[in-house]
């Protein structure tokens, strides 16, 4: 369920990128689409305007402008319970939690587990609210980009990064706790 992903799911200026840079007739494998990770001569990450997501398939660089979360909200479904990570829900888990796994490698995205749990309440009370730090940009246009690949409601949305900041929650042990960290470097 995690990799199933179809073209009908496409939020619409997704699927006009995706045609305009790849062809009508190229019908791409729509689960290695990925984030991409531009790096200054430090090896430091950057971001200049989360609204830009590049976006990345096999050795192509896609550039995609998404204005809003909010935008992205499709539907009125109701969430279940998110306590035991449903299948169904599993694909937007993945896809926000990855790309932190992966680009927590840079120094200045390895946060500490209160971080990540001020980072999770805000995406979920102010979805398009102002920017926190580099990591509040990056879980911004992974969130935006699953939604953009599979639909989900406004109330699911909201399921969804409330489960994850009580994750962050029940991994902090303390100001210095990078508990939730090492978990997805584990299982990514």
């Amino acid at each position: 369920m995690i990799n199933d992903i179809s073209e009908d799911d496409l939020f619409p200026a997704l699927r006009d990128l995706l045609k305009s840079e790849l062809g009508d007739s190229v019908k791409p494998d729509l689960s290695k689409l990925s984030l991409g990770n531009n790096v200054d001569a430090q090896n430091l990450l950057l971001i200049p305007k989360r609204e830009e997501i590049d976006i990345v398939y096999e050795n192509r660089i896609m550039k995609w402008r998404n204005d809003s979360i909010r935008a992205l909200f499709r539907g009125n479904r109701i969430p279940p319970d998110l306590k035991k990570f449903p299948p169904e829900y599993q694909f937007f888990f993945f896809r926000i939690e990855q790309p932190i796994a992966t680009f927590s490698k840079h120094r200045e995205l390895a946060l500490n587990d209160p971080d990540f749990e001020e980072i999770f309440s805000a995406m979920r009370r102010r979805h398009d609210g102002r920017r926190i730090n580099l990591m509040h940009d990056l879980i911004w246009q992974a969130a935006a980009l699953a939604m953009a690949l599979r639909p989900c409601s406004e109330a699911e949305y909201t399921a969804i990064f409330q489960r994850l900041e009580q994750s962050a929650s029940t991994f902090n042990k303390g100001r210095n706790s990078k508990n939730y960290l090492w978990y997805l470097r584990e299982n990514f």
